[in-house]
């Protein structure tokens, strides 16, 4: 076995935080439909109902176009091309659905065990995997093979559920945002930012919330029985009760996130400097490892993004795609981005493909997700320069 001396940048999508209670794109609407006709206490329950009246309107022109009306991303899209254009309409759903969006995230859950608020299991294993490999490269590394940089870790979701886990686990991440803290010991790149970066409504602000189901200066009440799942709402309970750190008044912090839509607006914001560091970081990878994300034609960025990075990284070793979808239709995707020359050599590998082997039987291949990846696969790809399904 040959030790893998170079960074792993892992990239994370919405099939990450699938398990916690975030939707995907595609049944994000779903969700956020059955929350509006379920739940009385919506905070945002008139952007709600705004939204699907819209989209209930929208369904007669779909007799003429092709269009999924149930995914979050057409939405959004068609919501910022009326916004860009000028309309009042269009500046309403476009915020309508932000505020959708944040209030449907707020149903991640965590659980309430032994007095204590615990992470999801799956990212706090994906820290401590993310630990270990990291000390055992470093220890590698010390013995004159060269320099050591940490694993980095790009995403695209919004939620706080890895957030909180890489706290929990006394890791304050290093979001590289102008307004935070660079001592933190591994890169969270959030590409489309974060329910916790907040913006003050009142004064411009900006600041970092800590990823927290309770606000600071609350202290945790037990919701329920040990063991009960708790909502972690992060922008309804968490920034609604924090004050701004200029102006000191209290709901008027907003997460600052950018849609999922052809156009992202990152221009004079402070995502630039994370988009700017996300390219440097591919541009000195040795493998990107790609979890949970399907990497939808709409995403034109994030393949600009790719492009930056990989057109001078001379050390890439591999490609590795994780994910539930084994269709060719995914797979064509992914193999539209990267090269012919990176598949041919075998550098473009979908740990989907094969069945691994289990004590009793064989999982199917389309049942490797980000459970099974972290189980049985993250140690070996992220310490071993060669490794097989077998």
């Amino acid at each position: 076995m040959t030790q893998i001396v170079g960074k792993t940048v892992y990239v994370l999508g919405a099939g990450c935080s699938h398990h916690t209670g975030a939707p995907l794109l595609g049944d994000f609407l779903v969700k956020a439909r059955i929350l509006m006709e379920g739940e009385r206490d919506l905070i945002y329950k008139d952007s709600y109902e705004r939204i699907f009246k819209w989209i209930d309107e929208l369904r007669s022109a779909s007799y003429y176009v092709e269009i999924d009306l149930d995914n979050l991303e057409h939405i959004f899209s068609l919501a910022d091309m009326l916004r860009q254009i000028g309309t009042d309409e269009g500046k309403q759903y476009f915020s309508d659905l932000r505020y959708l969006v944040m209030e449907t995230l707020d149903r991640c859950q965590i659980r309430w065990t032994r007095n204590t608020y615990n992470p999801d299991d799956l990212y706090s294993q994906f820290i401590k995997n993310l630990q270990e490999l990291n000390k055992q490269r470093k220890n590698f590394i010390g013995q004159g093979t060269g320099p050591f940089e940490e694993d980095v870790i790009i995403t695209f979701n919004y939620d706080v559920m890895l957030d909180y886990a890489m706290e929990f686990n006394s890791i304050i991440p290093n979001y590289c945002l102008p307004i935070s803290p660079s001592s933190g010991k591994f890169k969270l790149l959030k590409l489309h930012g974060s329910l916790n970066w907040a913006k003050c409504k009142s004064c411009e602000h900006l600041q970092i919330v800590p990823a927290s189901p309770i606000p600071a200066g609350y202290f945790p009440l037990p919701f329920g029985k040990n063991g009960a799942q708790i909502n972690f709402k992060m922008v309804t309970h968490v920034l609604k009760n924090t004050k701004c750190e200029e102006c000191h008044k209290e709901d008027t912090l907003e997460p600052i996130i950018i849609p999922p839509t052809w156009s992202k607006a990152i221009e004079n914001s402070p995502l630039i400097k994370v988009w700017e560091t996300a390219v440097e970081e591919i541009k000195n990878a040795f493998q990107l490892i790609v979890i949970g994300y399907s990497m939808p034609p709409t995403d034109t960025f994030f393949q600009y993004l790719l492009t930056l990075g990989l057109f001078s990284n001379a050390k890439l070793h591999r490609v590795v795609v994780v994910n539930k979808d084994n269709s060719e239709d995914l797979k064509g995707r992914y193999k539209k981005v990267f090269s012919r020359s990176l598949q041919e050599r075998g550098q473009l590998k979908f740990l989907n493909n094969k069945s691994l082997r289990k004590r009793g039987g064989q999982i199917p291949a389309d049942e490797v997700d980000f459970r099974q990846f972290i189980g049985s696969y993250m140690r070996k790809i992220g310490s071993e320069v060669e490794w097989s399904y077998e």
